[in-house]
């Protein structure tokens, strides 16, 4: 493989981006889903309408969907997981495009 300052400034970009995600954030392949319950509790609040608010984060796991719930205190961080993966993501995009342009002007050139 070509040295990476070969490659064009927007792949490289996409490739360093790429790599610090990995290297340093949690990544969560998952949706968020703000959940609304209510608890039973015959004299609560959520009796009236105003349920109980939590997030849950929406995987799948072994072809099936399963919802887990997220604890108050690590909400921020599971945030943080699914944004870093949604950013990989689009980066991988990023350099899927370059490559297949390299690789299909690189074509164009031999024939």
């Amino acid at each position: 493989m070509k040295p990476r300052s070969s490659l064009p400034p927007k792949e490289r970009n996409a490739r360093s981006k790429a790599a610090q995600l990995i290297h340093n954030k949690p990544l969560i392949l998952g949706s968020l889903v703000e959940m609304a319950n209510t608890c039973g509790k015959p004299n609560c609040k959520c009796t009236k309408g105003e349920k109980h608010k939590s997030w849950c984060v929406a995987i799948r796991h072994k072809g099936k969907r399963k919802m887990l719930h997220i604890p108050r205190g690590l909400e921020d961080s599971f945030f943080e997981g699914v944004r870093a993966y949604h950013e990989l993501w689009e980066q991988m995009g990023i350099i899927s495009e370059a490559s297949l342009e390299r690789m299909t002007s690189s074509r164009k050139g031999k024939e």
